[in-house]
């Protein structure tokens, strides 16, 4: 097998078995600006995105975010404290 084959291949496996950072949890700051960003149809940054995939659920007060799929599902629950269920 070619060198440069084996060593794409290596890359990949080191890539594999990196440990994730320990991401923060976020703050309500950080999730109620998430959320207002969602409604507009802002994007969030990568870092943003693997925070939610590595924290989620994330449940404060009205808010809960959720990672699946690929895809970032933000629910409001009007008046209702979610962080007290």
């Amino acid at each position: 097998m070619p060198i440069p084959t084996i060593l794409r291949r290596l890359r990949k496996v080191e890539a594999a078995l990196a440990p994730e950072p320990d991401y923060p949890p976020f703050t309500s700051l950080e999730i109620e600006d998430i959320a207002r960003r969602g409604r507009a149809g802002e994007s969030l940054t990568k870092v943003e995105m693997l925070r939610i995939k590595k924290l989620s659920p994330i449940v404060d007060g009205e808010f809960i975010i959720s990672w699946g799929a690929g895809d970032v599902w933000i629910k409001r629950y009007v008046g209702i404290d979610m962080s007290a269920i």
